[in-house]
């Protein structure tokens, strides 16, 4: 603003500020005392071209005055870019030589960013090019610079009613900050999946668009990730305005107010990182009773099949017994039940259900499982005697022998003539190795184990027969009369 044209009033008084060339020495005089901190060019600006029917007024309530003008433009000299004033109480000195800083006098960081994007969006950005822009640029400044003990409105005319025209212009620069600012929701956040998932992330912001990333493809609001493995990855995102290709500038004078020359505002970097980690669950098969890997008798453990089922009970996997063991990997993160489907041969069903919660924490679940052989409770009673007339038989031994011919178990009878013995799956022989003297031995029996039902055999000794030495008479007296013809 040119200062010959400013007016301002007091207790509604209007007066023409005089003796500016008194102003002017007494600037000189403090700037001999001021050390400012600056490194760059030398620049000068002016007021240049006003705009038409905008007015503006600049209330300071510090000293209940108004300064009222008809809107216009700074611009700098030589290249007549435009600029706006950051000191609106300050007088405007077109001789002053100004020189660029990064720490203009009495604005905040906080102050120092915002009106860089009022400046960035404001006149000149995308279809802001009608000069009222620059005027309405030039009050949201003024308000961010000043935000207390004062006002800024624009008038009907000059020093004229308060009006508010431009409120919508006002909102969607507000709007530009506001959303340039915005992150996307899934920004500085991690994410842990399981190796081979794909990775969806949308943006519930909506920005997502407008950032770009060197690594990976952004697809409208959403970004995919996939064939991942195990490691962790950091995914960088970046959003920068380019409006300019120049950085903006303050400008900063002992004898004058301070300007801004408006520029590309910093860029807004973020990331998300993801960590991809391998799941399982594996299986080791054992015999229940004796807690190894061995299976008993002619029974399998391995050909067992367990099922695994989701938390809504739909089948996932089988996952067959093979060499005692099994496993699956990289199962996604959730709660799971196993279940024995199929039991290997010869051994009964487990009919345990097992929980399993696999997550971040707890990604690999290692299960002992065991299942019971199917046996069998034999026993062997032992009588001797005849058919009419049978006695317990006791001290009768018995060797049983598996499906190789393999002795495995001797058992001897009781004072009752019992012998018990508990036989695991499968075909075995049964040979008696001793008897009551004058009782035969029973035939090798073959006893098969193929239930749990217990069984009873009765075996029975009976007494050798003696042979019948009686010669009938009559035969005899045959034999001898040959005996005589011939002698």
């Amino acid at each position: 603003m040119l200062i010959f044209e400013t007016l301002r009033k007091k207790g509604g008084i209007f007066i023409k500020k005089i003796n500016i060339f008194l102003m002017i020495i007494a600037s000189i005089f403090i700037a001999k005392n001021l050390v400012i901190n600056v490194k760059a060019e030398n620049a000068s600006f002016y007021e240049a071209e006003y705009i038409d029917n905008i007015y503006m007024n600049k209330y300071d309530y510090s000293n209940n005055y108004i300064y009222y003008q008809k809107a216009r433009f700074f611009r700098k000299q030589n290249t007549n870019e435009f600029a706006y004033c950051l000191e609106p109480f300050r007088y405007f000195n077109e001789t002053s030589d100004y020189y660029s800083t990064i720490n203009p006098r009495n604005l905040s960081n906080s102050q120092i960013d915002r009106i860089a994007k009022i400046a960035h969006f404001g006149y000149g950005y995308d279809n802001h090019t009608d000069p009222k822009w620059y005027a309405i640029t030039q009050l949201m400044i003024w308000k961010e610079a000043n935000p207390t003990n004062s006002d800024f409105y624009f008038t009907d005319s000059l020093n004229g009613r308060r009006i508010e025209p431009f409120n919508n212009e006002i909102n969607e620069i507000n709007n530009l900050i506001n959303e340039y600012s915005i992150l996307p929701s899934f920004s500085d956040k991690n994410y842990t999946i399981v190796e081979g998932e794909n990775l969806v992330l949308e943006d519930t912001n909506n920005v997502l668009s407008k950032y770009k990333t060197d690594n990976i493809t952004i697809n409208n609001n959403k970004i995919e990730l996939s064939n991942l493995k195990e490691g962790n990855y950091i995914y960088n995102l970046s959003k920068e305005e380019n409006k300019y290709n120049k950085p903006y500038i303050f400008y900063q004078s002992n004898t004058s107010q301070n300007l801004i020359q408006t520029g590309d505002i910093s860029s807004i970097n973020t990331k998300f990182q993801v960590k991809v980690i391998k799941t399982s669950i594996n299986l080791v098969k054992l015999d229940k009773d004796t807690h190894t890997y061995l299976p008993q008798g002619n029974a399998y453990l391995d050909g067992a099949i367990y099922t695994l089922y989701d938390e809504n009970n739909n089948e996932v996997a089988n996952l067959e017994i093979i060499d005692n063991k099994a496993s699956i990997n990289n199962i996604s993160f959730g709660k799971y039940y196993l279940k024995e489907t199929k039991s290997g041969i010869g051994y009964l069903l487990d009919t345990n259900v097992y929980e399993i919660n696999i997550s971040e924490d707890n990604p690999n679940i290692d299960l002992t499982l065991e299942n019971k052989v199917i046996d069998k409770k034999i026993m062997i009673e032992k009588k001797y005697g005849n058919e009419s007339i049978l006695k317990s038989e006791k001290d009768i031994s018995f060797e049983i022998y598996n499906s190789n011919n393999i002795l495995i178990k001797t058992i001897t009878t009781n004072s009752l003539g019992i012998a018990e013995v508990i036989l695991p799956y499968g075909e075995y022989k049964l040979i008696q190795i001793n008897s009551t003297e004058g009782y035969k031995k029973v035939d090798p029996i073959t006893i098969k184990v193929d239930d749990t039902l217990d069984e009873s055999i009765l075996l029975k000794d009976l007494k050798i027969p003696v042979p019948d030495t009686h010669v009938d008479n009559k035969l005899l007296i045959l034999i001898i009369k040959y005996f005589l013809v011939l002698w």
